[in-house]
């Protein structure tokens, strides 16, 4: 059970430090050679603002939260079943936690690439992802 903990307690380090990685692949030639600064201007503020407003680690939490009690649910009547509820119980939580830390980081990112693409598709770039 230790081991277990430990590798899902990894997992869920590894899932929250790879957030928010995503650059668009803006068509260059959308930029005219004159606005380059501009462009990296853009870059940032949209950056930013994705970061400020993609739900952050509230929803994360949120989600990790209803996981692990949907998983605490699944596990003790699948301890019930199997004659050793505590155990089902934990296990489960743990589970149903991880799964919904991974969903939750997972909607992040998403809200994260959405929220950068359209910013910078709304200042003029041919965005391309």
């Amino acid at each position: 059970m230790k081991n277990l903990a430990y590798i899902l307690t990894v997992f869920a380090f590894v899932s929250l430090t790879a957030c928010q990685t995503y650059k668009p692949v803006v068509d260059q030639q959308s930029v005219a050679a004159e606005n380059q600064q501009q462009y990296y201007i853009d870059q940032g503020e949209c950056q930013a603002l994705a970061k400020q407003s993609s739900g952050g680690t509230g929803n994360v939490a949120r989600d990790t939260a209803v996981g692990g009690a949907v998983g605490a649910g699944t596990g003790s009547l699948i301890g019930v079943i199997t004659g050793d509820t505590v155990k089902g119980l934990a296990l489960g939580s743990v589970i149903g936690g991880v799964a919904g830390l991974s969903k939750g980081v997972s909607d992040n990112e998403r809200n994260y690439e959405n929220i950068y693409r359209n910013c910078m598709r709304g200042r003029g770039y041919n965005v391309l992802n």
